[in-house]
């Protein structure tokens, strides 16, 4: 059983997970021109380091860790979304539909930003 104080660092962790979740669905609409810059170099890397690293988010894997847990089989690229989906809406999205989702909005939003770098 991990120790207090590695549960309150996985709770950092999957905190900093939901902040960069956010900010890669929203980075867009902030109002500074470094948050539009960091969001479009950002995205790319996370998609390439999900390719990279077996489909699974860092955050994830540090979680795993930090709890002394292995990974299970739903825990991929999308896996943290799914979660977050079903505890706001009550419904799990599959995990095509995820990935589909997210692919989607990761590449619009990054555009977006970098219209906004272009223009402003």
């Amino acid at each position: 059983m991990p120790s207090n104080l590695r549960r309150f660092s996985a709770k950092l962790v999957r905190i900093s997970h939901l902040f960069v979740m956010l900010f890669i669905m929203i980075g867009w609409a902030l109002p500074w021109r470094l948050a539009w810059w960091i969001h479009v170099v950002l995205t790319p890397l996370t998609r390439v380091h999900w390719k990279l690293n077996n489909r699974t988010c860092i955050f994830t894997t540090i979680e795993n860790r930090l709890l002394q847990t292995k990974p299970v089989a739903d825990h991929e690229e999308g896996w943290f979304v799914k979660e977050m989906t079903e505890a706001i809406t009550g419904w799990r999205p599959p995990t095509t539909l995820t990935r589909l989702v997210m692919a989607f909005w990761m590449w619009i939003s990054t555009i977006l930003s970098a219209i906004r770098l272009a223009v402003v």
